[in-house]
């Protein structure tokens, strides 16, 4: 059986998703490689399992304006993952673009491992931005059961959110991009909501 999720197409808007676009294409420089936690090593960089880069410069008036729509959307948020009622203690973002031969392997987001934490992920979300029309293949969002072998594949169409619960295994197909251009890019604005460790 697979997790709680929802699929909500047009969740930014024309307006908010082409200057959130602009942004991204014209910074190409502040993208970094994307780091990933492993419990034996810490966070490091390792492409064999995540491959794309993130945005490590200063992105924050962007940041709080997205923010600002999934507070106002925060109930069709939380109850798409499964989660009504929750109200989250943090939220954490991450600007990614996923280039050529980009993907994640399977995974949850919750951070079981890391003892340091003082927040647990409670509900991920997923928003696709991209030019139109797309320039790469593939870059789906599986989902997996969290008991059996059934899957979903999820497309990463422009100006889409993907939501669910950060417990159920998903992985990131495998990405091409022709051109290896940066701005033929998949991007994406990956959303956690947190709730304290009691």
């Amino acid at each position: 059986m697979l997790a709680s999720h929802c699929v909500i197409d047009g969740f930014l808007g024309v307006e908010a998703s082409a200057e959130l676009l602009d942004f991204a294409l014209s910074n190409e420089a502040g993208f970094e490689p994307t780091a990933v936690y492993n419990s034996d090593h810490g966070w490091g960089v390792r492409s064999k399992s995540r491959k794309s880069v993130r945005f490590t410069g200063d992105w924050k008036p962007r940041r709080k304006a997205f923010r600002k729509v999934i507070e106002d959307r925060l109930e069709e948020v939380v109850d798409g993952a499964g989660c009504a009622g929750f109200r989250p203690d943090k939220m954490e973002f991450e600007l990614v673009a996923t280039g050529d031969g980009g993907h994640f392997i399977r995974h949850i987001d919750t951070l079981t491992n890391r003892k340091e934490s003082e927040t647990d992920r409670i509900v991920s979300a997923v928003y696709y931005f991209h030019r139109e029309p797309p320039r790469f293949k593939g870059g789906e969002l599986i989902m997996h059961a969290l008991a059996g072998d059934e899957t979903l594949l999820i497309e990463p169409k422009h100006d889409r959110l993907v939501i669910f619960s950060s417990i159920a295994p998903h992985e990131v197909n495998l990405t091409t991009v022709p051109s290896d251009a940066f701005e033929d890019s998949r991007f994406s604005v990956n959303c956690w909501l947190h709730r304290d460790r009691v």
